[in-house]
């Protein structure tokens, strides 16, 4: 009984040991990346999780800014996709609804609570940012997607659903 707990022991190593060797930066044959690059999944402590990046340029400031912006507007996209799946639920099958865009950067000033979470640098100094939302903002950020939804939808909805189905529709948030 104890050889077999210690064969699993060491093959639960093992494998441990070749599931992060698999983990390297995209740019790099070195297998030191961190995990959240390789796979969101297993990131705790926020949602909506995405991450940026930005190779070398002459100032790390700038690659620093343009990868953080590149996360966050990621994140939003995560967010205005759930929102417009939790408005599109509440509607008609085969409603088409229009997704707002993301990159559309004084939308992505009303995401207040998206922070930056980690950065990495890979061996070849290209630079990653991981970015998400925490749990105590979480349910007001969705909140602000949805809003988000139902402003770029609105004349599609009142149309569809009236104005006492719009009404209806917005006062569930």
């Amino acid at each position: 009984m104890r050889q077999g707990s210690l064969l699993s022991l060491m093959l639960g190593c093992i494998f441990a040991t070749s599931v992060q060797a698999e983990c390297a930066y995209p740019d790099s044959d070195r297998r030191d990346a961190p995990e959240w690059l390789c796979s969101l999944d297993g990131y705790e402590g926020a949602d909506f999780l995405a991450y940026g990046d930005k190779s070398r340029l002459p100032s790390i400031s700038l690659q620093n800014r343009l990868a953080g912006k590149a996360a966050m507007i990621a994140v939003v996209a995560n967010l205005l996709d759930y929102a417009l799946a939790d408005v599109a639920a509440q509607l008609p099958p085969n409603t088409a609804l229009e997704l707002p865009d993301a990159k559309d950067l004084v939308r992505v000033a009303k995401f207040k609570g998206v922070k930056i979470l980690e950065k990495a640098a890979s061996p070849q100094r290209h630079l990653y940012v991981l970015a998400g939302v925490k749990p105590e903002v979480r349910d007001e950020l969705i909140a602000v997607a949805k809003n988000e939804v139902l402003s770029v939808n609105k004349k599609r909805l009142i149309t569809l659903l009236g104005q006492d189905g719009w009404k209806k529709l917005t006062s569930a948030k």
